[in-house]
Parts: C-alpha cells; sequence; structure tokens
C-alpha cells in the first residue's frame, strides 16, 4: 500500500514536470517565433526592394564589388534651389573647422528661436570640446526677418526653401547632409539632432571616441526593432499602403537623435539617391541604411522618453524640452554635478554593442 503511494507520488510529479516543460516549450517556440517572424519577412520583403529602390540587386551589387554603380539614380535633388539661406561662406570664420571633434545638426521649428538660443547657450556652446552647430530649419514667410536677423547674430542657421512641416522633416535631413558634404569639414562625428532635447554633450563624445572609428559604417541611437508602419490616417506618423505596402519596416534609429561619422554620411548622401523617399525620417534612413549596408548600433543612453532629472548626468541625450527653461535648468544640473557616465551602463552597453554586432555580422 505504500509502495503503491510512492508510486502514485512520483508519477504525480512526474506528470507536473511534463506540464511545466510542455508550457516552458510552448511558451519559448512563441517567443522564437514572435522574434524571428518579422526577420524572415524584412528578408523576403528585400527581394522586393525594387519597389523601394529600382534596380536594387545591381545598385547593391555594384557597391559591394567597387563602391560604385552606373545605375541612374532614382531621386533628383536639386541643391541650387534647395536653400533660402546658406552660412557656408562665413561658417568657419569664429572657429577652425579643420579639427572639430563634434558637429551638431540641429533639425530646428523655423519659429522656435527660443530653443536655438538655449541651446547655444547650454549643451551646444561647451568649452570642453572643439565642436560647431548648425541649425536646419524651414521657411515661413512673416519669419524672415527675424531669421535674418538671427543669422546676422550667430551665422550657423541654414534655412531650406520648403514649408516648415512634420512631412518635410525627412528632406531636412537629406538636404542637411548635402549641405555637409558640400561645406567639405573635418569633424571627428556628427550628431544629429532634434531642438527639443537635452544632449550630455561630453558624455556623447566619450561614447563616440570608444564605440566609433572613422573607418566604420555605422549609425549609433536609441534602435527600434522591425516596428509595424502606422496605418492610422490620424496619426502624424501614418504610411499608407501606396507608399509602404509591407507589413514591418526595418530596424532604425529614432530620428531624434543619431550619432554617426563622416564616412557614413557620405554613405547616406549616395543612398538617398537610390531609395523612393517615404515620408517618415527615421523609417526611411533605415531602409537606406540597410539597403547600403550601414550598421544601426543601439544605446540605451539615447533616450526615446523623458526620465526624471537625477539621471540625467548618466545619460547621452533625453526628450522631451519644449520647454527652454526646463533645458536650461536641467543643464545647470548636469554641470554642477559633473559631466560622467555611470559604469554600469557602460558595461552594459558593451555587451550590448558585442552582441549588436554579432548580429550585424550575421545580417551581412
Amino acid at each position: 500500500m505504500i509502495r503503491t503511494k510512492k508510486i502514485l507520488h512520483r508519477q504525480c510529479w512526474r506528470n507536473i514536470f511534463l506540464i511545466i516543460l510542455v508550457h516552458v516549450v510552448f511558451l519559448c517556440g512563441i517567443c522564437l517565433f514572435w522574434w524571428l517572424y518579422p526577420r524572415i519577412y524584412m528578408h523576403i520583403a528585400y527581394m522586393k526592394m525594387d519597389f523601394l529602390m529600382p534596380n536594387s540587386k545591381q545598385i547593391i551589387n555594384d557597391f559591394r564589388q567597387t563602391g560604385n554603380t552606373k545605375v541612374k539614380p532614382f531621386n533628383s535633388f536639386v541643391k541650387e534651389d534647395a536653400y533660402k539661406i546658406d552660412p557656408s561662406e562665413h561658417f568657419c570664420d569664429n572657429t577652425a573647422c579643420g579639427s572639430l571633434q563634434m558637429l551638431f545638426v540641429v533639425k530646428s521649428h523655423v519659429m522656435n528661436f527660443g530653443h536655438r538660443y538655449a541651446i547655444r547657450k547650454t549643451w551646444g556652446g561647451v568649452k570642453q570640446l572643439r565642436t560647431k552647430i548648425v541649425f536646419i530649419i524651414g521657411y515661413t514667410e512673416f519669419a524672415t526677418p527675424f531669421i535674418e536677423e538671427e543669422l546676422k547674430q550667430y551665422n550657423d542657421i541654414v534655412q531650406l526653401n520648403i514649408i516648415d512641416t512634420y512631412e518635410n522633416l525627412v528632406y531636412k535631413t537629406i538636404y542637411s547632409i548635402f549641405w555637409l558634404l558640400d561645406l567639405n569639414i573635418e569633424t571627428e562625428f556628427i550628431h544629429f539632432v532634434d531642438d527639443d532635447r537635452l544632449v550630455n554633450t561630453l558624455n556623447v563624445y566619450n561614447i563616440a571616441s570608444t564605440q566609433i572609428a572613422p573607418s566604420d559604417l555605422v549609425m549609433i541611437g536609441h534602435k527600434l526593432n522591425y516596428p509595424r508602419p502606422q496605418r492610422d490616417v490620424t496619426s502624424k506618423v501614418y504610411l499608407s499602403p501606396a507608399e509602404y505596402p509591407f507589413s514591418y519596416l526595418p530596424s532604425h534609429i529614432i530620428g531624434g537623435t543619431v550619432l554617426t561619422n563622416m564616412k557614413t554620411v557620405k554613405m547616406l548622401a549616395i543612398g538617398v539617391s537610390y531609395v523612393k523617399v517615404i515620408p517618415i525620417e527615421d523609417s526611411y534612413f533605415g531602409i537606406v541604411a540597410a539597403a547600403f549596408n550601414i550598421e544601426m548600433r543601439h544605446h540605451s543612453g539615447f533616450l526615446r522618453y523623458e526620465m526624471r532629472a537625477n539621471v540625467l548626468p548618466y545619460i547621452l541625450s533625453s526628450p522631451g524640452y519644449e520647454n527652454i527653461y526646463a533645458l536650461i535648468r536641467d543643464w545647470k544640473l548636469i554641470k554642477r554635478r559633473g559631466f560622467t557616465f555611470r559604469p554600469a551602463m557602460y558595461i552594459y552597453n558593451s555587451w550590448s554593442l558585442l552582441f549588436d554586432r554579432y548580429v550585424f555580422s550575421l545580417n551581412r
């Protein structure tokens, strides 16, 4: 009787173990499917890349083999009429541009005079590094006299001949890239950033100098992995099926803060000539980067959402600074606590970097 009870007891535990094992395997299978499906889907979608980049296979093969192609560009960007204000001639009058450590390319709304002033007085004007800042703005008629006055005082504004709307943000980045190449400026690193962000300048430079080599083709920031395109017509990031017919977007760095180097900027300038433009900036440059073999690397120090003020000395870039007084206040907090980068975060991101590089090598 006792022996029978022991056998039943063992069988009961064995059954419980098997049930748990089956559930664990099932959940792992679901997680694996959830992880693999968008990647397989995007691999298949990129076999149909001709929708976004006509003659894609020939272009990609040409660039991999020779670094050039004879295929005619799909897009035609007319630079002669693109700029209403171009400060190139006197951009380097006040500061030497021959050996910059960091160039900030700030996408700013034409009416955000206060934001630009606050950035110049805070993270855009640090004295510990050789930096330069340029603001890329759109056009609105009644702001012209004020913009001209601002230009006289600072000479750091590139005004494009386009209406300053969210849909045109992608063209701000495209023409800022062309402007940089025409300027032929020498800088170690370039940080594309929105004017509603707080940037911890020295932390950004420290990360750039340890994680970006001059020969790298890389963009570092907050990386989104295979998001779905927004099909809600009321959303500002709406993408119609006619503009983008696939169910997933390629992984990309959010457009509000992207750290890179000049070699990558030159490759992006080539890429945008061949890839059909869609009106969502960060998604578009994710497509360009994926097509032209530019690594997109995640770093948790580039925040996607605003966080508590006490973590600001340890981060790289934070959104949520539509209020310029908050920007000035929190910059003072960073200066008071000193520029530093939390060791634990550095170790975490070092491991994250190794993993990202491994995954990138598999996808090449």
